[in-house]
């Protein structure tokens, strides 16, 4: 009899940690199923997505960057939070559908919470979030931050297409990013290396001056390589985003097996030694 399947799909998913967390939940738990990832190019996502989706076998799948806005078309039913933010990143496949979800938002929040009960000081004040970026973890982040009552999100990118609620949401260039930085009661980081470097120079210099404990708390939700963005914060505000990746997971694996897993310390061990060996191999 074959185990029940699950993946995480992307176009660069080969190195994805995603397998490590959903394998040691099945040992932990003694589950019969096996969980790994589907690379796919994006000119062969609609055809090859579709007979992912036909596996009779499978019970999820994550979606990962460039896809969770394009695997919507594929889905029949989206939960509320998904239509929302506009992107989907669990896909539940049950006998009758084809369900999407978004559970960045509420792994972004749950990380937040687990990082302040057991590392870095509480988030005191919830006036002011920066947020860098404005893809599809960005859009779920924002939404996250929305729900947990900061009164304004300034976001800085490179462009913006179109913002909900401006009200509370202020768009600013990359480069203005050196005025904002300090007074911010949390900055999250989700573009890659060296683009504040590059489009921030003077950055580094500004914290010098108004030294380390002028910034908030700091998240860097790209997981899988140093940014250098933690390099900005306070040591004992950084917070690594692999918290993110294990929490968004939790109810993804809950809505597939039936059990809701815990985000344990020994699991976040497994997959930082697991990332920095990685890193190793690329060096």
């Amino acid at each position: 009899m074959s185990k029940a399947r699950a993946f995480v799909v992307g176009t660069n998913v080969n190195k994805s940690l995603s397998p490590t967390i959903f394998n040691y939940w099945f040992e932990k738990y003694r589950i019969s199923a096996e969980y790994k990832h589907k690379e796919i190019k994006e000119e062969n996502f609609d055809k090859e997505i579709k007979l992912i989706l036909k596996d009779d076998k499978l019970r999820g799948l994550n979606i990962t960057t460039p896809f969770k806005e394009k695997i919507i078309t594929h889905l029949d039913v989206l939960e509320k939070h998904s239509v929302q933010i506009g992107a989907v990143n669990c896909v539940t496949k049950t006998e009758k559908k084809l369900e999407g979800m978004n559970t960045d938002w509420t792994g972004f929040e749950d990380s937040l919470k687990w990082a302040q009960k057991h590392k870095t000081p509480k988030i005191k004040r919830k006036n002011i979030a920066v947020v860098i970026g404005y893809g599809g973890s960005a859009k779920a982040i924002i939404y996250s931050l929305l729900f947990m009552g900061f009164r304004t999100i300034k976001v800085f990118n490179r462009s913006f297409d179109k913002i909900y609620n401006l009200k509370k949401i202020k768009p600013h260039k990359l480069e203005e990013l050196e005025d904002h930085f300090s007074g911010a009661d949390l900055i999250v980081n989700t573009v890659p290396r060296n683009i504040i470097k590059n489009h921030c120079p003077n950055l580094r210099r500004q914290l010098a001056i108004n030294g380390p404990n002028s910034t908030g708390h700091g998240f860097d939700a790209v997981y899988n390589y140093p940014t250098f963005f933690l390099d900005y914060i306070a040591f004992a505000k950084r917070i690594d985003g692999i918290h993110m990746l294990i929490h968004q997971a939790i109810p993804c694996f809950h809505k597939w097996f039936g059990i809701k897993p815990e985000a344990d310390a020994e699991l976040v061990r497994i997959l930082i030694d697991k990332r920095d060996g990685i890193l190793e191999e690329k060096q």
